[in-house]
């Protein structure tokens, strides 16, 4: 049996409260053990796929220079840093790293044979490059230090018919590397981990900053807003960033000055950082007036024009940036890997878009069986806003998803083939 977990993205909480209770990985291993039990499985293995740990949601990179920052030059000073982030990390989420200790998981699974792998993800990149780190992450998910192939960009088991990537090596803004996707293209920085970092995480960092200068908000007031402020992140799809940002001055009309000049200050100094006009250099291509860089610039230039277009002009202008992101990447990247695999290969997995998704893609014939051909994404533990469909607001809840594999013996069915099965729950809960 296979479980496929993805985007848990833990953090430091220096740029919000996002870290899921441990109650929730308790409650996921029970239901696990429900599902083993009931094929009868001799062996489970626990996937982790990719941005488990958050090395970009976090204000510790503002304590740096930019050389030393994940987009800078390898520094020992930034994995010094990001030592620290994931020690804190380590710390904050204790109680739920011990579940996955291997006595934790022998005594919850007993007589199976359990095994927990790691995919890294765009998030967690450095807990892949940095071998101190790669260690840490290892021991903290009970991953076999003698197996390499816990710790890969890819997982794949003909057994189960399934190929996994986390799958940010179909989003151009979260993968610069190359269509071989070898270990030498995943050290590349893609510009979405600036964004991340110099963007979403500093917009509420410096915004709290300057309102702490500028007004005379009460303390509740204060944390109200930076939490609001502290969860664009977790609005998808991303694009939709742009109308939650507008939502957000709708709803502090008395503060529209400040988080105006806020916006100005982030996006120039992101605009001077010598990894984006490098990044601008390399991408931005005059015979193409829709590639990434474009579309980049054009989310900037939205964010530049905060204080001379008004609301109605502002929110026509996200609209349009919304249709130049157009259609899941992810999806017609599974679409074509299939043709390059094993053709045992049934299901493709990936996580990273936060969206949890099954999808007919193809059907096959070979040998006289009969193979279909389905992706299938893991979404998210963490919360997600969505917007409203009369774009009067947005409304978040938290989904938990995870994705089942079975082998014939486990799931016996009349094609004698793998099966899967995908399971979601929502909650809507005020906190």
């Amino acid at each position: 049996m296979l479980v496929f977990i993805s985007d848990l993205h833990f953090v430091d909480e220096t740029a919000g409260k996002h870290n899921i209770p441990t109650s929730a990985f308790e409650k996921f291993l029970t239901s696990v053990k429900v599902h083993a039990d009931k094929a009868k499985a001799k062996e489970l293995k626990i996937v982790f796929l990719g941005d488990i740990f958050d090395l970009l949601r976090t204000e510790e990179w503002f304590k740096e220079e930019e050389v030393d920052r994940p987009w800078g030059n390898n520094t020992a000073r930034m994995e010094e840093r990001a030592g620290t982030i994931l020690s804190s990390i380590e710390e904050i989420n204790s109680d739920t790293f011990r579940l996955f200790e291997p006595a934790a998981i022998r005594k919850c699974f007993g007589n199976i044979e359990t095994e927990t792998v790691y995919v890294p993800g765009n998030h967690d990149r450095l807990c892949w490059l940095i071998d101190d780190m790669r260690n840490k992450v290892m021991e903290l998910l009970g991953l076999d230090k003698g197996n390499q192939e816990s710790f890969q960009h890819h997982f794949s088991n003909t057994k189960y018919g399934v190929y996994a990537v986390h799958g940010h090596c179909f989003d151009e803004f979260n993968y610069e590397g190359g269509p071989d996707r070898t270990d030498k293209d995943y050290k590349l920085v893609p510009i979405g981990d600036p964004i991340t970092t110099e963007l979403i995480a500093k917009l509420p960092y410096k915004l709290m900053i300057n309102v702490e200068a500028r007004s005379d908000l009460s303390p509740e007031k204060k944390e109200y807003l930076k939490r609001n402020f502290q969860e664009i992140e977790n609005v998808r799809p991303f694009s939709a960033t742009l109308k939650w940002l507008l939502y957000q001055v709708k709803a502090n009309r008395d503060l529209k000055e400040i988080i105006e000049d806020t916006v100005d200050e982030v996006v120039q100094e992101f605009q001077e950082l010598a990894f984006v006009k490098k990044w601008y250099g390399r991408h931005d291509r005059w015979y193409n007036p829709f590639d990434t860089a474009d579309r980049i610039q054009g989310v900037l230039y939205f964010l530049e024009k905060f204080k001379v277009f008004s609301m109605g002009k502002l929110l026509d202008i996200a609209n349009k940036l919304t249709k130049l992101f157009g259609e899941d990447e992810l999806v017609k990247g599974a679409a074509k890997l299939f043709s390059k695999l094993d053709s045992r290969i049934q299901y493709i997995v990936m996580g990273h878009t936060h969206d949890p998704l099954s999808k007919a893609l193809a059907l096959s014939r070979e040998g006289g069986k009969l193979y279909e051909h389905v992706y299938l994404n893991t979404g998210t533990w963490r919360k997600r806003y969505h917007e409203c469909r009369d774009g009067s607001g947005f409304i978040g809840w938290k989904d938990m998803t995870y994705v089942m594999f079975y082998t014939p013996e486990e799931k016996p069915n009349q094609h004698g083939l793998p099966v899967f099965e995908s399971w979601s729950g929502s909650l809507k809960r005020e906190e």
